[in-house]
């Protein structure tokens, strides 16, 4: 593996020759995640947020709910393309719809992952039904 140096954004990344992948280390992506978009990477962010839009619709995600999610990523992805001459080579678009589906994706565990409140009151599936308290009451 390499180490490259952005000098205008201090961020060092490594490249794995194998694979030819850029790789940020935890903290370069924290100080990428926290910074202010550059002025330019604002107006790119601006005249290419048709991607989101697009990305919302195409996957039928309601705006209200996935909005603030995916809008996140790209910005992400913004300051990754400025920042990381390397990902030059790919279309902006495939990367910014790739980072959007690994939000949605993660967020989605997230969520599988959360409790699910359950009523003692309602039937639930395997008690016949019965309410849940009267099946735990024997």
């Amino acid at each position: 593996m390499e180490r490259n140096s952005n000098s205008t954004n201090n961020i060092n990344c490594v490249v794995d020759t194998k694979i030819g992948r850029t790789v940020l280390s935890f903290e370069e992506l924290k100080v990428l995640r926290e910074r202010k978009l550059t002025q330019e990477e604002a107006d790119f962010s601006e005249e290419h947020l048709s991607i989101v839009w697009w990305f919302l619709n195409e996957y039928k995600l309601p705006a209200d709910d996935w909005f603030d999610i995916v809008v996140l990523r790209y910005l992400l992805t913004v300051k990754r393309w400025f920042t990381l001459p390397q990902l030059r080579r790919y279309s902006f678009t495939t990367l910014a719809v790739s980072a959007m589906k690994s939000a949605v994706n993660t967020e989605r565990r997230k969520q599988s992952r959360r409790p699910q409140t359950i009523s003692l009151d309602a039937s639930h599936k395997g008690t016949y039904g019965a309410p849940l308290v009267e099946c735990l009451a024997g």
